[in-house]
């Protein structure tokens, strides 16, 4: 497993400091979140690419991670992924390209993480 997987993987078994805390805005948070990603008009797929393509543009590697690692989940193919990122090249312009070189190479990790299962 690479280090971005399990730093990954660690991070998620703990819990967050945030809903710790007792304000309920963090709990309606954790509410709200999985209720965006429901099967609707648009598919979980479609809703995960979004949110990717999202997170690269704004460069949270946190997120791109979880949202790689959902894709991966639901089978999206690496070339739909690789496309997407083309997509946010030419929206974000050349400033997300450390973001997608990260990003793919993630993706490999991800790969080589299912292949040792």
């Amino acid at each position: 497993m690479g280090k971005r997987l399990a730093a990954y993987r660690a991070a998620a078994e703990r819990q967050s400091p945030l809903t710790e805390s007792g304000l309920e805005v963090f709990e309606r948070f954790a509410e709200l979140y999985p209720k965006a990603y429901q099967e609707g008009a648009l598919s979980t797929k479609t809703l995960e690419l979004v949110a990717l393509a999202i997170s690269v543009i704004r460069d949270c590697e946190d997120c791109i991670t979880y949202h790689m690692i959902r894709l991966h989940e639901l089978g999206v193919l690496r070339a739909e992924i690789l496309q997407l990122f083309a997509l946010t090249l030419v929206v974000g312009g050349c400033t997300v390209i450390p973001t997608l070189r990260r990003s793919a190479l993630f993706l490999d990790e991800l790969d080589e993480d299912e292949g040792s299962i």
